[in-house]
Order: structure tokens, then sequence, then C-alpha cells
């Protein structure tokens, strides 16, 4: 059941990264050609889920972060408005996370937040370890700064809900997605996962 719930979202990443390839190489072929650069980044980084791996629970939060990367540097090739950020420590990178959920949370933030905003955006992702009672934990928070609620998602879209319903199949209540306005403006939305490792699997 979590394959397909996972599942739900691949093919809309890929689809509408092609479309925004499409449009971009009879409008203008250079920034196509960027685009395209950005898309193998972004399949190297996520192929691997989307074949044999795919039937894994978790994943490296580094992984996620090099696909989320390259996905945002599909959209300002298409928006050059957009400025991103990414920030985690090295040794988070290692930390386990359920696939795709990150990436998630960063096309909400684009399609509901920055697109949705005239003149220059931002996105920033940080990742950081946080104390909750006797356990540690993982903090994922995707910030922007377009249009906010106002206008954007109350926080109950279908990607959204497939995110909350994963963590609750995966973590048993520990772990939640909450959203907020930003203190400029904008959206946060925040993951709070239990602190684990990946399995070390060697160099």
């Amino acid at each position: 059941r979590l394959s397909i719930l996972a599942s739900q979202v691949e093919p809309h990443f890929l689809f509408n990264t092609l479309s925004g390839v499409r449009a971009a190489m009879l409008s203008d072929p250079a920034r196509g050609v960027a685009m395209i650069d950005h898309l193998v980044d972004y399949l190297r980084a996520t192929i691997p889920q989307l074949r044999a791996d795919r039937a894994q629970t978790f994943v490296s939060l580094g992984s996620q972060l090099d696909a989320a990367q390259a996905y945002l540097g599909i959209i300002r090739a298409r928006l050059p408005r957009l400025a991103f950020e990414v920030d985690c420590p090295p040794k988070l990178r290692k930390a386990a996370i359920p696939p795709l959920m990150l990436i998630s949370l960063v096309e909400n933030a684009v399609k509901h937040g920055i697109e949705l905003k005239k003149g220059p955006a931002r996105i920033r992702i940080a990742a950081a370890r946080r104390q909750a009672g006797d356990a540690e934990v993982l903090e994922l928070a995707v910030a922007d700064d377009g249009v906010g609620f106002g206008k954007a998602t109350s926080g109950s879209g279908i990607g959204l809900s497939n995110i909350r319903e994963r963590l609750a199949h995966l973590y048993d209540g520990a772990a939640a997605l909450s959203l907020r306005a930003g203190d400029e403006g904008g959206v946060v939305a925040s993951l709070v996962l239990p602190l684990r490792a990946m399995p070390d699997q060697g160099a």
C-alpha cells in the first residue's frame, strides 16, 4: 500500500517537467537545454527509487535533497526570478526518510506559492536535528515567500493527504506534517520524523 501511495506522485513530477521542457524548447532553446541538463540530474537522483529500489521504505535524506535541488534547477530555468537554497549539515544527509515526501513539499511550494506570485521569489529547504523529550527528531522545512494561505492551499490537497497517510503507516503517530504562515509571508511546511540512520552499505 505504501508503494501505491508513493507511486501516485511519480508521474506527476515527470509529466509536468517534460511539458515545461517542451515549452522552453519552442520559445528559448538555450533555456530548454539547461532544463534538460537539470532533468538529467533529477532523474539520476530519483531513478533508483523508481526501479529496483522502489520497494524501499526509506531512502537517504541526501538523495532526496539532491533530487529537490535538481528539480528546483529545472524550475529556475523556467522562472529565472526564483532563488533557492538548501541547508543541511553533512552528517544528516545519511538520515533515513520516506521517498518522495520532500519533493512533494517542494513542488507544492512552487505550484501554490511561487508560481502565483509576481516578482522575485525564494524557496529554502532546511534540515535540522532537534531534541523532543528523550528522543532526537529530524525536522525538514520547506519555506517559500509566495502568496501564502490567502490564495494557496490550506493543506488539504491530495499530495499532503498522501504524505499524512504514509506518515501514519510508517511511524504510528511518531511523525507529523504541519503547515504555517511564514514570518515574511508565504508558507512553511515542516516534516518532523524520528531521527534514524540509513544502514551502512559501504562505500
